[in-house]
């Protein structure tokens, strides 16, 4: 049977507008990949789904890694989907439209293999919702020879157990480490007639994937094992910054992996474990891909992420080398990951180089002897050396984090909250600094040394958090806490056995959804609370209790390396606040991890990286006397009609970086290219006409201009029409606002064409209607469902009010608005005599070749706009305008430069 693939603008038009963020829902972005349905069904199609909203999903760099790393495969299309908010899920459910794939549509249960990132548990309900919407049924079990096969991977599934009914297979560890060869290999089964139960047969029997039941004689292994990149560092990665997203997500930074692992071993970090062992980036792949991050992807903000950043060989070198390339591009770098005991006080300086980024500091607890146990060191004098320092260079706020039940040896005089305070208050008191505290409930993890210990409950969190709260004074301090009750979610997610599906699925089909954003969460406490209630088993119990020593664990069929004696040992360290060592490649506490291919990897050779020459960027400040000044005119629709304003001017800004065009930049703080737009676009409205103009410092052709922007701005955004005209540093430009008069649009009607008509007789359509209005109807398409109108700027959103009132309803369900002209006005005050002078002769020749638009009306209120004239005024396209100044001003400017000759 063909596949019928979703055009979302096809299917929902402008119904898009009555959700947040549709352009959540469109694709089309830069660097997206599209693979045409031309193969004969013979390609993979693989959906690559992370369980929560497009602007979370669109900031993890698994969800890219995965996605550029299958498409590399020529046997493979991978294409994205993310979770939607309610009101999409209500829209999706109105129209009967399935949930779909951004890149072509595919819808989901459509596809042959849905693999889900999942980055946290709590993302559960979010992997439902979309396996509901996309028509895919919920349990495994349920599904047959027509539905694709659903897998799960990523960090928050290596207890695969309370997610079991839901999943066909787990893949454990990292991608590169044999992922992408093993999709290829059913990929290739597919190719060669393959049943679906072959492939998952095949793809069951890697001995990196958990399956339910697995055994020796149904997949060769009994147990799954961690699959790791051991050339992490040494090879290029897969590039993860495309496709660049609509909207600006939550993490809109450039982001850089410079190391993978991490040497501390905190005996409470599951991440630690997940990624060993810790594997360092080379300096030059590093450069390399920062280059790529400024030249093509267009940032300017750039994260160096790892599980602790400052341990990167030579950290404070390698900042030194790409301060020196970037400093003058406004490039700036951060470090989200940092010890409190890695960072130095050159560390810091180094990192202000170009703009501040925010200071965090993650303590977990503040006891010397408590972090000993942690396997942590958090030296309060270098915390307050570093904030002093800070201090001196401009930081004016910290931020710090807590948890509050870890296992830590309490007394009535000394718990962890009252030291949690009694360290603020020190810390506060001896650096004046603005404190923002955010303190969470340690939930034990799977797979740590804290994996069988008991778990706090909701009330007790609720105490020692108040207590927190109630004893840092407001002013000084800003608290934040995780929500108390996200603890019971978590830990049966975390640690819950395979009885944890019912309930799961019980609270789904209650309401829950997106639980990992507490306003969600809040909603959905009671369908939990309902779920644990009718589970049969006391949930909340079998949560909270300690686990013995010779348990065997729900995750037991799962190794991610480190053998359980390792654990044992790390757990009796802590007991007795015994250090161990960082990882090393000689290190004497073997975990398990390091073999003969898998190694610790430290060093760098940084003496042979190739640095690109250092690029600058020229800002309004530089006094240049000779600038050009590019007006252009471009679309926005296909689906871009459905982009924000500020999303849109984004798009823009980065276009510009990543076309390497000499544009001139704002001066302040944070210098951006200098752009301006005409009008502010509203949501949903298509536009053959938009307007908007640059300063360059260098000549640049037209068509050169449009070329090398259109081939950076994403799809539905083109420009079509282009000038460029010298303009010099002695006079004031023309602002692109000043000579706006108004808009023609269609309006593609979905009411009946005789409503219109008496909607256009009634009072409420006078003040667009009547003489002098200045705005005007084109009926003679009505019949046909269009209606022409031409709006002068300060009565277009006012003419779509008085629609909405008439009709009852929003402006979205009466019509989709197109524009198809900007209008301007033919001589604009303030304008210099000469500018207006020549204009003027050129508006002559304009008329004469019919160019010009009249309006028949006369004024009677002079209060719409300060430059509005007299009856019958006559009006041109806004952009043939600024053609024409373009020709005045070069030749004013050569008259000039010819007297100054002479």
């Amino acid at each position: 049977m063909e596949m019928k693939l979703v055009n979302p603008t096809e299917a929902f038009g402008v119904s898009l507008c009555s959700v947040q963020n549709p352009s959540s829902y469109i694709g089309g972005e830069l660097g997206s990949i599209v693979k045409k349905h031309d193969d004969g069904g013979r390609m993979l199609n693989f959906g690559i789904a992370f369980p929560d909203v497009y602007g979370i999903g669109m900031s993890n760099q698994a969800v890219k890694i995965i996605y550029n790393g299958l498409n590399a495969l020529g046997s493979v299309r991978c294409e994205r989907v993310f979770a939607v908010e309610k009101d999409f899920e209500e829209l999706l459910s109105r129209t009967g439209v399935p949930l779909y794939t951004l890149e072509t549509g595919i819808p989901l249960r459509s596809l042959d293999m849905l693999g889900f990132s999942i980055g946290y548990e709590l993302g559960i309900t979010g992997v439902l919702s979309m396996l509901d919407l996309g028509g895919i049924p919920l349990r495994a079990c349920d599904r047959g020879e027509d539905d694709p096969i659903v897998i799960a991977g990523g960090c928050g599934s290596t207890n695969p157990a309370p997610f079991s009914d839901f999943f066909d297979a787990f893949f454990i560890g990292e991608a590169e480490g044999g992922m992408f060869e093993l999709v290829g290999r059913i990929a290739n089964m597919k190719r060669d007639g393959a049943t679906r139960a072959e492939m998952l047969a095949e793809f069951a029997r890697d001995r990196h994937v958990w399956t339910r039941g697995m055994s020796a004689e149904s997949c060769g292994h009994q147990k799954a094992f961690r699959a790791v990149w051991s050339e992490f560092g040494r090879v290029p990665s897969v590039e993860s910054f495309m496709p660049l997203p609509n909207m600006k997500p939550v993490q809109d930074h450039g982001v850089v992996e410079i190391m993978r692992g991490c040497p501390n071993g905190c005996r409470f970090c599951h991440a630690g474990v997940y990624y060993r062992p810790q594997r360092a980036k080379s300096r030059q792949l590093i450069i390399d891909e920062v280059e790529r991050l400024v030249s093509v992807g267009g940032y300017r903000e750039i994260s160096l992420t790892s599980l602790s950043s400052a341990d990167y060989p030579d950290i404070e070198g390698l900042l030194d080398c790409l301060n020196g390339m970037y400093r003058k591009q406004n490039v700036s770098f951060q470090l989200p990951s940092l010890k409190v005991n890695s960072f130095s006080l050159p560390l810091l300086e180094k990192l202000s180089e170009v703009r501040k980024s925010t200071l965090t500091f993650a303590v977990e607890t503040p006891e010397e002897a408590w972090q000993l146990m942690l396997n942590k060191e958090v030296y309060a004098q270098h915390l307050v050396d570093i904030i002093l320092d800070a201090k001196k260079r401009g930081w004016s706020k910290a931020k710090f984090y807590f948890m509050v039940g870890l296992p830590l040896p309490e007394t009535d005089g000394k718990t962890e909250e009252k030291a949690i305070v009694d360290f603020l208050l020190d810390l506060q008191e001896r650096t004046r600094i603005q404190c923002n505290v955010n303190v969470g409930t340690f939930i034990p993890k799977p797979h740590t040394a804290y994996q069988r210990i008991r778990q706090i409950s909701p009330e007790e969190s609720a105490r020692k958090l108040a207590y927190i709260r109630d004893n840092l004074p407001r002013g000084k301090f800003h608290v934040g806490t995780h929500d108390i009750n996200t603890s019971y979610i978590e830990g049966l997610l975390s640690r819950g056995d395979e009885r944890a599906g019912a309930v799961i699925l019980s609270a789904y089909r209650k309401g829950a959804r997106l639980d990992a954003w507490e306003n969600h969460l809040r909603e959905n406490l009671p369908f939990w609370n309902e779920a644990f209630d009718e589970a049969g088993w006391d949930v909340r119990a079998e949560i909270l209790r300690e686990r013995g020593k010779d348990e065997a664990l729900p995750w037991d069929g799962v190794s991610l390396g480190p053998s359980k004696s390792f654990f044992e040992k790390e757990w009796e360290r802590s007991c007795s606040g015994v250090l161990t060592p960082k990882c090393a490649p000689d290190c004497d506490h073997k975990c398990g991890v390091c073999g003969d291919r898998t190694k610790v990897c430290a060093s760098d050779s940084a003496s042979d990286a190739v640095v690109p020459p250092a690029k600058e960027v020229r800002v309004a400040r530089d006094n240049i006397p000779l600038m050009y000044r590019a007006v252009f005119q471009f679309t926005k629709c296909d689906g871009a009609e459905f982009l924000s304003h500020l999303s849109m001017i984004e798009m823009f800004n980065r276009a510009v970086l990543r076309s390497s065009l000499p544009v001139i930049y704002t001066t302040g703080f944070n210098p951006i290219p200098r752009l301006e737009f005409a009008t502010t676009l509203s949501l949903g409205v298509s536009s053959a006409a938009e307007i908007g103009s640059t300063v360059l410092f260098d000549p640049v052709g037209p068509e050169d201009f449009m070329r090398m922007m259109n081939g950076n701005l994403p799809k539905g955004i083109r420009i079509t029409r282009c000038t460029v005209f010298p303009v010099t540093n002695q006079r004031r430009r023309e602002s692109l606002s000043a000579a706006l008069w108004g808009s023609v649009y269609e309006y593609a009607l979905s009411v009946p064409p005789e409503k219109v008509r008496e909607f256009l007789a009634s009072e409420g359509a006078t003040p667009f209607t009547e003489s002098g209005s200045l705005c005007s109807f084109d009926t003679s398409r009505l019949d046909g469902g269009i209606l022409g109108a031409t709006l002068l700027f300060q009565k277009d959103r006012p003419f779509r009010n008085a629609l909405e009132s008439f009709f009852g309803k929003r402006i979205w369900e009466i019509a989709a608005i197109r524009k198809v002209l900007t209008l301007a006005k033919p001589d604009i005050t303030g304008w210099t005599p000469e500018v207006n002078e020549a204009y003027q002769k050129s508006l002559l020749a304009m008329k004469s070749r019919g160019e010009m638009f009249s309006i028949n009306a006369s004024f009677k209120s002079r209060t719409l706009h300060p430059f509005e004239k007299s009856a019958g005024e006559e009006f041109t396209d806004y952009f043939e305008l600024y053609a024409r100044i373009a020709q005045v001003n070069a030749s004013l400017i050569e008259q000039r430069a010819r007297m100054g000759a002479e």
